[in-house]
């Protein structure tokens, strides 16, 4: 390839010369072969360059094939030594929090290298945490607050609707006016 660009530099100075020479006067026929020539070397050289460029990508494959096999495995242990220096951190610092209580949301928010260092990061997160205040509830959440517990039926209608009325007895309902009665053939 290198043979090939000085030949044709070689040429191109050899048809310029003339031309530099001859500066007064414009030659077609000159100039028609100077472009003929020109134009045959292309044709010449361009095959070639292709093939010279497909020889260099194919080289540059086999050499990237050769090393790759060691490149490839050599790629592939530092990434595993990778994920389980990421494993063992991530179990270090669970393990810190569980030690310590905290709780496991912020297991992962704890910086240190060795277990004593998360450790310590673990009780001092801890320390900074608010102290629940426990609180015995004075009713349990399904209670409305005015029930009693302990409380009969005829009291809870009575709390309810204000007397002693039962909603669900028929001739209660006959009695007051209201609800909806289905006779029954005998």
């Amino acid at each position: 390839m290198a043979d090939e660009t000085v030949a044709t530099t070689e040429t191109v100075e050899q048809v310029e010369q003339p031309a530099q020479v001859a500066e007064d006067k414009f030659d077609e026929a000159r100039a028609m072969e100077l472009i003929k020539k020109l134009r045959a070397e292309v044709k010449e050289l361009s095959p070639k360059a292709k093939k010279a460029a497909e020889l260099e990508a194919a080289d540059a494959k086999r050499k990237e094939a050769e090393l790759s096999e060691a490149d490839k495995l050599s790629k592939k242990l530092a990434e595993a030594e990778s994920r389980l220096k990421h494993m063992e951190h991530v179990e270090n610092q669970r393990a810190a929090a569980e030690k310590v209580g905290l709780p496991m949301t912020f297991a992962k928010r704890l910086q240190g290298e060795t277990p004593e260092e998360l450790e310590a990061d673990a009780k001092e997160i801890l320390e900074s945490l608010p102290k629940a205040e426990k609180k015995a509830p004075g009713l349990s959440p399904t209670n409305p607050s005015g029930a009693q517990q302990g409380e009969t039926r005829a009291q809870k209608l009575a709390r309810i609707h204000g007397q002693d009325v039962d909603p669900f007895d028929p001739a209660q309902a006959r009695k007051l006016g209201g609800g909806v009665f289905f006779t029954q053939k005998d």
